[in-house]
């Protein structure tokens, strides 16, 4: 999903953010005060998400760990950000909140034309800050292809691009590829 600046009439705190959304039907990031409301996906985005989180609950099901939809806030509290990953993993480190999640673990992002290039830098450099955070699956909407992020140490990380299974070796799991694209049609424009 792709943020689009709004215009508000000063910095906003964050009780002034919840606020806002409990108010609107509209979602919005936050970062350091200034909002930016978030515009919708296409079917192909929510199905991929919708497969990739459903895949997620199946294969963690015995695990102690915590699936999040896009529905869920992060927080990244050295940016002062607060955003909506398409799909967030809490386990052990995991901290919840009512209305916001800390310290995931796995965090997958499901790419567009609009938002490709933010999920792949800013967004990722903010994520990286994450010390919890130890794999970040991108997935194409457009043609079946996903690239796993997963941290070496903290400042190195390995991209894999995987072409049946994503394997997270650290939570012992792994998602078939196809079970991912399942229903999504690359036919329609």
């Amino acid at each position: 999903m792709s943020a689009q600046p709004d215009e508000f009439p000063s910095r906003l705190s964050h009780d002034e953010y919840f606020a806002l959304e409990q108010s609107e039907d509209q979602r919005y990031e936050y970062h350091a005060g200034e909002v930016f409301a978030m515009a919708g996906g296409s079917e192909s985005h929510a199905l991929i998400a919708m497969n990739s989180g459903a895949a997620l609950v199946n294969a963690l099901r015995e695990k102690p760990c915590r699936v999040y939809g896009s529905d869920m806030k992060l927080y990244l509290r050295e940016f002062d950000l607060f955003c909506y990953p398409d799909i967030q993993v809490l386990c052990e480190q995991g901290r919840r909140h009512e209305q916001f999640v800390e310290n995931p673990q796995l965090i997958v992002e499901v790419l567009s034309d609009s938002t490709e290039s933010y999920d792949r830098g800013l967004k990722f450099e903010h994520y990286r800050s994450i010390g919890s955070l130890t794999y970040y699956l991108l997935i194409a909407q457009g043609r079946k292809h996903v690239e796993l992020y997963e941290r070496e140490s903290t400042e190195r990380w390995i991209l894999t691009a995987p072409q049946d299974q994503v394997v997270f070796s650290g939570l012992h799991i792994r998602l078939d590829i196809e079970d991912i694209y399942r229903q999504v049609d690359f036919t329609a424009a």
